[in-house]
């Protein structure tokens, strides 16, 4: 019955309250120390596959909970962290090191974890006997790049300027974007730096700072190589860039520039 309120949470917080409010009753009576641990930097408004998330947990909690062990600690901290992308560990820890106990539940939580895109790792640790660590990367909610329009029309000295800087927007952007599905399934990172280096500098010219940082950073990051999650987060810088073009040419055509 507790695995199934747990499996029915929808969202991060919801998860984390059912975990407390049907294993902190069983840890009690069976006198056991129970503590949850999260990192403030967790984003809770994450979208993520919570039900299945809360059967893989509920079944290593289940597992430490029926070790002959004095406290449980679940611990919940952000790893890696970038303007899209959270990279968390929920880790189940007690002090019961038998490497032979019961393994059945730790198998079926790792084969969910792996069906979710994330990873399963075994330690052991120094405060606490043994962790099981569960990896997944959330993606964050997405919000819509803010441009001023009218602001950018005043810095330029008016309609005749912005006309020329969507043009030369369009140029620039067009041919970039259509092309990044290419590059992204190519291997390495030169021809990737270079196109977030002339997209960043375009955006740049329409005052869209905050996105020509994000851009510049992702070009950063790549010298440390290619991963899965930089390579999602440069897609979605993709997207936020057409979302800047497309809401300057809405106005292009309003104004009939």
């Amino acid at each position: 019955m507790a695995r199934t309120r747990v499996e029915a949470s929808t969202t991060l917080p919801e998860l984390l309250d059912r975990l407390g409010g049907c294993y902190a009753p069983v840890a009690r009576q069976r006198g056991i120390r129970l503590d949850f641990e999260l990192d403030p930097a967790l984003a809770m408004n994450a979208p993520g596959p919570f039900a299945a998330l809360g059967r893989a947990l509920s079944l290593l909690l289940q597992r430490s909970l029926d070790a002959t062990t004095r406290r449980v600690a679940l611990h919940v901290d952000v790893v890696g962290d970038d303007a899209s992308t959270q990279v968390v560990h929920f880790t189940v820890a007690d002090e019961q090191t038998d490497a032979a106990r019961e393994c059945v539940r730790l198998e079926e939580a790792a084969t969910i974890v792996t069906a979710l895109g994330g990873v399963v790792h075994r330690e052991e640790g120094i405060d606490f006997g043994g962790r099981i660590i569960v990896e997944l990367s959330f993606d964050l909610p997405r919000q819509a790049p803010r441009i001023d329009v009218e602001a950018l029309r005043s810095t330029l000295g008016g309609n005749d300027a912005l006309r020329q800087v969507i043009a030369a927007l369009d140029r620039a952007l067009i041919s970039d974007l259509a092309g990044l599905d290419t590059l992204l399934a190519q291997p390495g990172t030169t021809q990737l730096q270079t196109w977030l280096h002339r997209v960043s500098g375009a955006l740049g010219m329409a005052e869209a700072t905050e996105l020509s940082g994000i851009g510049q950073s992702l070009e950063r990051e790549l010298l440390e190589g290619r991963s899965p999650m930089l390579d999602r987060a440069i897609g979605r810088f993709a997207a936020d860039a057409s979302h800047v073009l497309a809401t300057l040419r809405d106005h292009a055509e309003t104004d009939g520039i």
